[in-house]
C-alpha cells in the first residue's frame, strides 16, 4: 500500500527532513485543491457525504485522506502542517482529528503530546512563528518580536493562499526550518 511506503520513508527521515517532507506534501495538498487555505480555522475537514455516516472515532485519517473519503481540508498554516504530517503516518484517528480541529492551539500552548508529534518534529518557536506570519499576527499566537516583519510580510501578501505556499517553500529551501528573515518581501 503507498501509504505505508510512507510511513517507513517518514520513520526514517531526520527531523529536519520530515519537516521538509510536511512543507513540500502542504505545498502538494494546496496544488491539488486538498487543502483550502482559510485564516482562523486550524482543520475543517470536508467528507464525503456518502462515508459520512459509517466513519467512526478510531478510523485512521491518514487512510481516510488517501481513500478520499476526507474529501478536502480547510487549513490555516498549523492545520496544513498538522494534516500533512497525519499523512506520513497512521497514528492520528477520526476523533482526534475532530478535537485537533478546536483545540489545535492550546495543545501546542500546553506543550501537550500530538499522536502524530508535529510537536516533536518542529518546535514551539517554529510553530508559533509560523502561526503568527500566516494569520497576520491576529490568530492564536501574538508575536510582539517579529511584529513589523510579520506586518511587512502580510502587506505584501494579502492573499492568505500565496503566505502560506511561501512560508511552505521558505521551509523546503531551509532544509525544516523556519526563516523569517528570509521570506521575499
Amino acid at each position: 500500500m503507498k501509504t505505508d511506503k510512507l510511513n517507513e520513508k517518514f520513520k526514517k527521515a531526520t527531523k529536519a527532513q520530515k519537516r521538509v517532507m510536511i512543507a513540500q506534501d502542504v505545498l502538494a495538498q494546496i496544488k491539488t485543491k486538498r487543502y483550502i487555505v482559510e485564516s482562523g480555522c486550524w482543520i475543517d475537514t470536508n467528507i464525503n457525504a456518502a462515508c459520512e455516516k459509517n466513519l467512526k472515532d478510531e478510523d485512521s485519517v491518514q487512510e481516510l485522506f488517501a481513500e478520499k473519503k476526507i474529501e478536502s481540508c480547510n487549513v490555516c498554516a498549523l492545520g496544513g502542517l498538522f494534516m500533512s504530517c497525519t499523512n506520513f503516518n497512521n497514528n492520528t484517528s477520526f476523533v482526534e482529528l475532530n478535537d485537533a480541529s478546536g483545540h489545535l492551539g492550546d495543545w501546542i500552548s500546553e506543550g501537550e503530546e500530538f499522536s502524530n508529534k508535529l510537536n516533536k518534529i518542529f518546535s514551539y518557536k517554529q510553530l508559533r512563528s509560523i502561526e503568527s506570519y500566516f494569520e497576520n499576527n491576529e490568530g492564536y499566537f501574538y508575536n510582539q518580536r517579529e511584529f513589523d516583519g510579520i506586518k511587512a510580510f502580510c502587506n505584501a501578501y494579502p492573499s492568505e493562499k500565496k503566505r502560506l505556499k511561501l512560508i511552505m517553500e521558505n521551509i523546503v529551501e531551509n532544509n525544516g526550518t523556519f526563516v523569517p528573515e528570509k521570506l521575499k518581501i
